[in-house]
């Protein structure tokens, strides 16, 4: 085993709670800076519904409840305490308080496993990795189930890992209650809790206790079974087109990057070439990492290696997805996620195997990075436009939006702006893109024609350079300004 010793003047539990520390500054300094866009604008539309409504919607969708219900708990709670920011619509400390501190959390359970690697160092070092690598951080500031979900089945790898070791009825349950709590969070963790199985095998336990943790195995995952039934709309998406680009060498790429640099940054943005730039520096140190990791195997004891092979083996849920998408593309980061973070104990291993100033140097080029795509703005700010759209969307007008922009606009505008909101689009948009979350007669697919008769406006929401829709005879620009990647035009009648 790779043993260091560790500052004498901290402990190892003290250590572990400053790295921690650190790792929660950083996503709690952060977490309203991002604008809400991408797919939290769907949790925002859906956690601001009445319950009934907001089970309605997420049946329809595609995910299980549990993540919606905690996250309409949070914001009911933030309202009943009057806090306006903390919790109103499109609240964004609300939001995403849930993921991050399942991102905080998730710290100290990756040191464990890495911990069980390479002893107290390698675990430190694996704890310091996960609370600056951009993609654990960013993914801590996105609300949506993935970070809460990548927790569970963390936790859900120790506790199977320690019932093995040490059968007893409380571990049992306790692993089946958070590993049934991660597939309620997200789907896909049935497939993590498949490796993590896998994992366990690995360990060669007697064939009394591999029984016993496949039966709770497949508990956790049958406990989904109830809201199926609820959710039956959902089939209906298995046979139609979905977003996930199909198998390739670059997309296999692509989807490995985002291990450690995090959701691609848009090069468009301020500043966009630079980010991208952090990005590949995180990616080379990640990887660089993750091979010393795999270099110093040779190095470990035999429990350093047994612990070693469990990492990668419960990892191996993201080989699973890649298998699948030869028929049914559905490898993305954004899943895998939620099953490859106990490869960071093999990161934490190879730091540890490392002179100091090496591993520091590698410690830099993925902190650094988190911390420019922390303050950047790296995606879509159409919540820019909302005072300008409610303070001037009239009776007579239409604001017309495409799908990546509705939703947003459909949770922060004030009422009377939101009766007056639609998506323009050639065709009904893809069920994918949110619109269980849609209203009755969302979607247009021209200027409507009380708008033109009453000689009305038209507040044009897109990107820049996008084409606007057809305008009705005699309609021409009165207004143009942008905010991040995203345009408001407003066309008006002549001499309106």
């Amino acid at each position: 085993m790779i043993r260091r010793r560790i500052p004498r003047h901290l402990s190892y539990p003290q250590a572990l709670a400053l790295i921690t520390a650190v790792g929660a500054v950083l996503r709690l300094a952060f977490i309203a800076r991002q604008p809400i866009g991408l797919d939290e604008d769907f949790t925002a539309v859906v956690v601001h519904q009445p319950l009934d409504r907001m089970i309605d919607i997420v049946s329809h969708d595609s995910a299980p409840p549990l993540f919606y219900v905690a996250e309409r708990g949070v914001v009911v709670v933030a309202n009943a305490l009057g806090l306006a920011t903390f919790g109103g619509p499109g609240g964004p400390v609300a939001l995403r308080l849930i993921p991050v501190l399942a991102g905080i959390a998730v710290i100290p359970l990756l040191a464990a496993l890495g911990r069980r690697v390479g002893g107290d160092a390698a675990g430190l070092w694996t704890a310091v990795f996960a609370a600056v690598v951009p993609t654990a951080v960013m993914l801590s500031e996105f609300a949506r189930m993935y970070s809460l979900a990548a927790t569970l089945t963390v936790a859900s790898a120790l506790l199977l890992w320690r019932a093995i070791e040490k059968p007893g009825p409380a571990r049992w349950a306790a692993y089946v209650v958070a590993a049934a709590a991660a597939v309620w969070i997200d789907y896909f963790a049935a497939v993590a809790l498949a490796g993590i199985f896998l994992a366990a095998l690995w360990l060669r336990p007697g064939w009394r206790t591999a029984a016993v943790a496949f039966v709770c195995t497949g508990i956790a995952v049958a406990s989904i079974a109830p809201w199926l039934a609820v959710a039956r709309a959902q089939f209906e998406h298995t046979g139609n087109a979905f977003w996930v680009l199909p198998l390739s060498p670059v997309m296999i790429g692509g989807t490995l990057d985002q291990l450690f640099m995090g959701p691609p940054a848009a090069g468009r943005l301020p500043a966009g070439i630079l980010l991208i730039a952090f990005q590949v520096v995180a990616v080379i140190g990640g990887f660089v990492a993750l091979g010393a990791g795999a270099f110093a195997w040779r190095r470990l004891d035999p429990n350093g290696r047994r612990a070693a092979g469990f990492c990668l083996v419960a990892s191996s849920g993201v080989a699973m997805l890649a298998v699948v998408s030869i028929w049914r593309p559905i490898l993305d980061a954004r899943y895998a996620s939620v099953m490859w973070l106990p490869l960071f104990a093999l990161v934490g291993a190879g730091l540890a195997a490392m002179p100091r100033r090496f591993a520091g140097v590698l410690l830099a080029s993925v902190a650094v990075p988190a911390l420019a795509l922390s303050v950047a703005t790296t995606h879509v700010d159409a919540s820019a436009l909302v005072p300008e759209l409610d303070a001037n969307v009239g009776q007579n007008d239409v604001a017309l939006a495409g799908w990546s922009d509705y939703l947003i606009l459909l949770d922060e505008l004030d009422p009377p702006a939101v009766a007056r909101l639609h998506v323009l689009s050639a065709d009904d948009p893809p069920w994918y893109v949110g619109t269980a979350a849609y209203p009755p007669g969302a979607v247009v697919h021209a200027v409507p024609a009380d708008v033109v008769a009453n000689r009305g406006r038209i507040f044009w929401i897109a990107e820049p350079n996008v084409a606007p829709p057809a305008l009705p005879a005699g309609y021409h620009s009165l207004e143009y300004r942008c905010a991040a990647l995203v345009c408001l035009t407003v066309y008006g009648p002549s001499g309106g």
